[in-house]
């Protein structure tokens, strides 16, 4: 009686260990790319800002480069 029990036990618990490791993988994956569209979105948003900044000011990148090496120069 015990060795059938213990035998359902282990199968079922095999069972269920089995399906989670299918389903687990999916899981993580579908996180995964719900946080790197959330990252890119805000990503996007302070290009955005840093743009209009840029633009209010009347700086860019390649001053803010160009502007550092004549520096570094001296």
């Amino acid at each position: 009686m015990f060795r059938t029990r213990a035998s359902s036990f282990f199968t079922g618990f095999a069972l269920a260990s089995a399906i989670a490791m299918y389903q687990l993988p999916r899981d993580v994956m579908g996180s995964h790319r719900i946080l790197a569209d959330e990252v890119e979105g805000y990503y996007n948003q302070l290009e955005k800002r840093i743009k209009q900044l840029e633009l209010l000011t009347g700086l860019s990148s390649t001053n803010h480069a160009h502007q550092a090496l004549n520096f570094a120069a001296l």
